[in-house]
């Protein structure tokens, strides 16, 4: 029995137990989820069909979906380059940055959303302001920062700079999740005389899981999968991530499109891996910031 089956099949014993209006618009909702399904993962498909071709046969014509003849020469070319290098760096800055900006972004985003003080109407308009700087433009003047700190081409360079551009989405994503917890919660820790900050550690932030997990992967996936950044940054190979690694395929004459495509499936799987591990705290961390309890 194929997969397509089984889903017509359930969609079919979906329909038949709800009124027919109901039914109809159910199967519409499966067949355009369905196509936007495969219009999203067809490229990826491709690319992972091709990276298992012989490196003749990857430009065939008429192009086969199916490789013939599987190898994992591509993937081999891949790590025999140095592949576990660069994806040690690349989880390195990501899983500290990651760190970094939760750490800072749930302080400040808990006094913003919790205190009432001079000029915090000033620094939430301020967060919202810096949101918008491209990323790109930065570029010049971090470059001048970094190099006089003496901090260019190494991973706490990258580090610093990718919480400094993402903190503060991250504090205004917690600033809205912590905005629908009962306060109630809160006060009663005070008055079994908790301070603020073991409020916030041991009643807020395990409260604010979803929130936390949603914030966590904004950054993980910017930071894992920047580039520009990361190739100004960085000149020598002890510091460089795994995207930089993956634009030298890129040969000046020519692209080595096996290694490429190998290199791009083994880039894309740790991400996916972590959304799916963690997709159901990152849809609810989503919604929660979106409606003041």
């Amino acid at each position: 029995m194929t997969a397509s089956s089984v889903i017509l099949r359930s969609a079919a014993r979906e329909r038949s137990a709800l009124p027919p209006g109901v039914g109809r618009r159910l199967l519409v909702r499966w067949a355009v989820n369905g196509i936007i399904a495969t219009f999203a993962l067809f490229p990826i498909l491709w690319g992972l069909s091709s990276s298992l071709k012989p490196a003749d046969r990857i430009m065939e014509f008429p192009p086969r979906l199916l490789p013939q003849t599987p190898t994992l020469e591509h993937y081999a070319r891949v790590f025999g380059d140095g592949a576990s290098g660069y994806i040690l760096n690349s989880i390195l800055v990501s899983g500290a940055t990651v760190l970094a900006t939760l750490g800072f972004g749930a302080l400040a985003g808990y006094a913003l959303a919790r205190f009432d003080f001079r000029g915090r109407g000033t620094l939430m308009a301020l967060t919202v302001a810096v949101m918008s700087i491209p990323v790109a433009s930065l570029l010049v003047p971090t470059f001048t920062l970094l190099s006089a700190a003496g901090l260019i081409d190494t991973r706490l360079g990258l580090v610093l700079l990718y919480t400094a551009y993402q903190l503060p989405v991250v504090i205004w994503m917690l600033y809205g999740y912590f905005r629908t917890l009962p306060v109630e919660i809160e006060n009663a820790a005070r008055i079994d005389g908790c301070t603020p900050l073991a409020t916030l550690r041991k009643v807020v932030l395990p409260l604010s899981k979803p929130g936390l997990v949603a914030a966590a992967l904004f950054v993980l996936v910017f930071a894992w999968n920047d580039f520009v950044v990361a190739v100004t940054m960085t000149s020598s190979e002890a510091t460089r991530t795994f995207p930089v690694a993956i634009y030298f395929y890129l040969g000046f004459y020519g692209r080595e499109w096996g290694p490429l495509l190998a290199a791009s499936i083994v880039s894309i799987v740790p991400i996916v891996a972590v959304f799916i591990a963690l997709q159901r705290h990152f849809m609810s961390g989503l919604t929660g910031g979106g409606v003041k309890g």
